[in-house]
C-alpha cells in the first residue's frame, strides 16, 4: 500500500482595477467632487493533505466624496458607497455555503472638521450603512488633536467598527493541523467600541530631537469571530463560534527614537497587551497574544541615504498556547542592508538570525 506524501499548497490569484477622478468646483474654498471605482476578483485555492478550500471573491465598490471649506476653521466632508462581495466556495469540510455566498453594503457618512489655527483640530463624524446581511446600523467616531507647542502633540479618539467575518478565508491555515472543524449555525458581524489616547513629545538633547511616543488604546467588543481550539467539544477540535460573553483588549506602548554620531539612529519600544476573550463560559487570555514585548533598533545611513544598514532585536514575552500552559520568553533577531538605486532598490536580510525554535511547537 502506497501512502501518498503530505502535501501543503496554496495558490492566490487576484486581479485588480480601480478608477479615480476628482472635478474642483471652487479652489478658493476646496471645494470638491470625487469619484473612486474598485473592482477585483481574487481566487484562492489551499490544499492541506485531503483537505481543501477554494474560494473566488468578486468585487465591486463605488465612492462618491464632497468636501468643502465652509471658512478657514470649518470644514464638511460627506459620501455616499456601495460595496458588493459574491463568494464562491468548495470545501471538504462542512460549510454553509449560503453563510458566505453574497453581501451587498449601501450607507452614507457625514463628517465635520473644526481647526483653531494649529493649536487644536476637532473632527465629529459618523456613517450609517445598511447590509444585506445583518441590516442597518449606525458607526460614529470622533478625533481630537492639540499641539500647545510645537514641541508637543496630543490625540484622543474614539467610535466603533464593524466589520464581516470569514471564518475560514482568514484561519485557513489551521485546516493543517487534521482538527476536526465546527461552525456557528449563522456568524455574526464583528462590533467593538475603541477608545486611545496618545502623545507626541520632542526633547532638544545635545542639539538633536529626543522623539517620544505613547499611547493606549482600549478595544471592547460587543461581538467577535471566536476562534476556540480544544475546547469544550473536545480535543483536537477547532470551534468558530460568535462571542458569549466579554471580549476586550488593552495596549500601552512607548517608543522613544533618537539620532546621534552623525548617521547613526537607535529606537527603543515596549508594548504591554493585555487580551481577553471568552472560551465556553470562562474570561481567558487570547492564545499566543504575548503579554510584554520589546525592540531595539539601531539603523545608520551613508551620504546621500545611497546605502542603509538595520539591526533588530526584538524579545517577545511569555504567553499562553491554546490549553493555557505558558510558553517562555524568547529573543529574535534581524537585520538588513539597501542599496538605493535611481529607479529601484536592492536589499538583503535575514530574519530570526538567533535561530530560536520553540522546544515542543507541536502537542501530540
Amino acid at each position: 500500500l502506497t501512502v501518498p506524501l503530505y502535501r501543503v499548497g496554496v495558490t492566490t490569484n487576484r486581479y485588480l482595477v480601480q478608477w479615480k477622478n476628482a472635478y474642483v468646483v471652487d479652489y478658493q474654498k476646496n471645494t470638491s467632487v470625487a469619484l473612486m471605482l474598485h473592482g477585483s476578483w481574487h481566487d484562492a485555492d489551499n490544499d492541506f493533505g485531503r483537505s481543501f478550500y477554494d474560494v473566488v471573491q468578486k468585487n465591486g465598490y463605488a465612492q462618491l466624496m464632497y468636501e468643502s471649506d465652509l471658512t478657514d476653521a470649518h470644514n464638511l466632508a460627506a459620501g455616499l458607497s456601495l460595496n458588493h462581495d459574491l463568494y464562491d466556495e468548495a470545501s471538504s469540510l462542512y460549510l454553509n455555503p449560503q453563510e458566505l455566498d453574497r453581501e451587498t453594503s449601501s450607507g452614507g457618512y457625514l463628517q465635520y472638521t473644526y481647526k483653531l489655527k494649529k493649536k487644536l483640530t476637532a473632527m465629529l463624524g459618523g456613517r450609517w450603512d445598511y447590509s444585506s446581511r445583518y441590516g442597518g446600523f449606525f458607526t460614529p467616531r470622533v478625533h481630537l488633536r492639540y499641539s500647545p507647542t510645537d514641541k508637543l502633540t496630543l490625540r484622543t479618539s474614539a467610535g466603533k467598527g464593524r466589520r464581516t467575518p470569514h471564518a475560514l478565508a482568514e484561519h485557513s491555515q489551521m485546516m493543517a493541523s487534521g482538527r476536526t472543524f465546527y461552525f456557528a449555525e449563522r456568524l455574526k458581524q464583528e462590533e467593538a467600541w475603541n477608545v486611545g489616547v496618545s502623545a507626541h513629545l520632542l526633547l532638544p538633547v545635545h542639539k538633536r530631537d529626543l522623539e517620544v511616543n505613547a499611547e493606549y488604546y482600549y478595544t471592547d467588543f460587543q461581538n467577535v469571530l471566536v476562534v476556540n481550539v480544544d475546547g469544550a467539544r473536545g480535543a483536537h477540535t477547532v470551534s468558530f463560534e460568535n462571542l458569549d460573553g466579554s471580549s476586550y483588549s488593552h495596549t500601552v506602548q512607548v517608543d522613544v527614537t533618537y539620532p546621534f554620531a552623525g548617521r547613526w539612529e537607535v529606537m527603543v519600544a515596549g508594548r504591554f497587551n493585555d487580551v481577553r476573550t471568552t472560551y465556553d463560559g470562562e474570561l481567558r487570555i487570547q492564545p499566543f497574544s504575548p503579554r510584554m514585548k520589546g525592540l531595539l533598533t539601531l539603523s545608520y545611513k551613508t551620504n546621500l541615504d545611497i546605502w542603509r544598514f538595520d539591526v533588530t532585536g526584538q524579545l517577545n514575552g511569555k504567553g499562553k498556547r491554546y490549553d493555557q500552559t505558558d510558553y517562555p520568553t524568547y529573543f529574535q533577531l534581524q537585520a538588513q542592508v539597501s542599496r538605493e538605486f535611481r529607479y529601484f532598490t536592492l536589499y538583503a536580510g535575514g530574519e530570526n538570525l538567533t535561530a530560536y525554535r520553540m522546544d515542543e511547537p507541536i502537542l501530540h
